[in-house]
């Protein structure tokens, strides 16, 4: 090769020297010796992605970059310089690499020198963080996989258990003025219409009734078709007038008031935001130079995740709700014949909205009629709210 015909004639010229001249040499050779390994030329062959031509080329090394000639006959030679941060590797074993560059400038360069892979890999990791796809890549495939199963195990760990508990904590921390504030924020971009007399009539409804709430609560009855009632942090709850429709007794209304004011007071949609967050981080962090398998990570982590811990917190607004009720002696019957409307609902074809953001399920169903039977209440007559959610019933069929 090119650097060790070089060395050798040079240590044929210092035996021809003496004392002074000979240390200097010796000093010389050294650094030379020491710059020219980043001079090396290797061969490999060029595809400029535009024709299928194959160039042979001569591939130099340096600290941070690759250059190469193209030469053609009849055309005057073009010096390709890639620098590493823009380049891809393959590398299938010891013995073939592919470099691809996608820029303006750029093309596919195969390498079949092992020493050229050895050298290069150990520039390019000094140089660049290599991350989870890096190391399928440079440190073989079954190394690579057993690597990925661990980071991804971590990483689901921490998902599912470490960043939900952090997440409690953070929000336990936060004022309830940030709920208002966010809810304010969702509300103003959600912009929904508001049928004011039947509004009016909802807040008196839910005036009949004690809330064990800290937050200042807002009813909203929507005008529309949508089966579906949701709340918004900081005490904003909506009604839309398809749902209202379908319920048959005061109880049912005060049973999804109930559940819904249950889902502000546990601050559950706040909980939902900071864990989303705190995970998109954790997984940026573990997943470095991998960006589309981030992606999907996060994507999927969260659909499973936000299945269960909707359960989980439809649950508990169950739970609160059904005390609420009790506190202010409504039959607690009421929730359940409120899920059975929804059930019902649920098994026409089009599915409505309040179930796909509340999942109804059979366990649900169970636990609050087992709640009911351990947890029996005074009822009360409440003539003021039957006749409120009568004038309701009559306006939402106008």
């Amino acid at each position: 090769m090119l650097r060790l015909k070089a060395i050798l004639n040079c240590l044929s010229w210092l035996r021809q020297k003496k004392n002074t001249e000979m240390q200097w040499a010796k000093i010389w050779l050294i650094c030379w010796t020491s710059t020219l390994s980043n001079l090396t030329m290797f061969k490999g062959t060029f595809y400029n992605h535009q024709v299928a031509a194959a160039h042979k080329v001569m591939v130099r090394i340096f600290d941070e970059s690759l250059q190469f000639d193209k030469v053609q006959d009849g055309m005057p030679s073009h010096r390709y310089h890639w620098l590493f941060t823009e380049i891809n590797i393959e590398v299938n074993n010891s013995r073939f690499m592919r470099i691809v560059n996608n820029t303006e400038d750029g093309g596919s360069l195969e390498i079949t020198d092992p020493e050229f892979i050895k050298m290069f890999l150990g520039q390019y990791k000094r140089t660049r963080s290599i991350g989870l796809h890096g190391l399928i890549l440079h440190s073989g495939v079954q190394l690579g996989i057993a690597a990925m199963v661990i980071i991804i195990g971590l990483a689901l760990l921490a998902h599912f258990i470490v960043l939900p508990w952090c997440a409690d904590k953070v929000v336990d921390r936060l004022p309830r003025s940030f709920d208002k504030e966010l809810g304010m924020t969702a509300m103003r971009s959600m912009n929904e219409d508001k049928d004011t007399v039947a509004s009016e009539l909802l807040t008196k409804f839910a005036a009949q009734m004690q809330w064990d709430s800290p937050d200042s609560l807002t009813f909203t009855v929507v005008p529309g078709d949508i089966e579906n009632a949701y709340a918004l942090p900081g005490g904003y709850i909506f009604v839309y007038t398809g749902l209202l429709e379908k319920l048959q007794q005061k109880e049912e209304l005060a049973a999804l008031l109930s559940h819904e004011v249950a889902h502000v007071t546990c601050r559950h949609s706040v909980r939902g935001v900071c864990r989303d967050m705190s995970s998109a981080v954790v997984l940026s962090l573990i997943l470095t130079n991998s960006g589309s398998l981030t992606s999907a990570l996060v994507t999927n982590a969260n659909a499973l995740y936000g299945l269960t811990y909707s359960r989980k917190y439809e649950e508990q607004a169950d739970i609160v709700g059904m005390q609420t009720m009790r506190r202010n002696h409504i039959d607690q019957q009421g929730m359940l014949q409120l899920m059975e409307i929804l059930q019902k609902l649920s098994k026409d074809t089009r599915v409505p909205e309040f179930i796909s953001t509340h999942p109804l399920t059979k366990n649900r169903i169970n636990y609050v009629r087992n709640d009911i039977k351990e947890h029996p209440g005074k009822v009360n007559e409440h003539a003021q709210m039957e006749s409120l959610f009568h004038q309701l019933k009559a306006l939402s069929k106008k």
